[in-house]
């Protein structure tokens, strides 16, 4: 999915609580979409700042301690790059 069709499908769902949002952003993560993909579904969805959208797609229950690890690893490294 392209970014422009992850905000589609973000602008198309009704999530009625955190588990539903979740359990959708699970089901984009097994269709392949990156954790990016996935803060870009739940900012456009829930109306977040990316900040926000971030924190919030990254305490979802769908991550497992891997991700999280790898994830965090990748961010960390990316703003190390920045202050260089």
């Amino acid at each position: 999915m392209n970014i422009e069709e992850i905000k589609k499908e973000a602008l198309e769902f009704k999530a009625q609580n955190i588990t539903e949002l979740s359990d959708k952003v699970f089901e984009l993560k097994n269709k392949g979409v990156s954790f990016l993909g996935c803060v870009a579904f739940v900012q456009t969805n829930q109306q977040l700042s990316l900040a926000e959208a971030r924190k919030m797609t990254l305490g979802l229950e769908c991550w497992s301690s891997e991700d999280k690890a790898r994830i965090d690893c990748s961010y960390r490294l990316m703003l190390s790059e920045f202050e260089e």
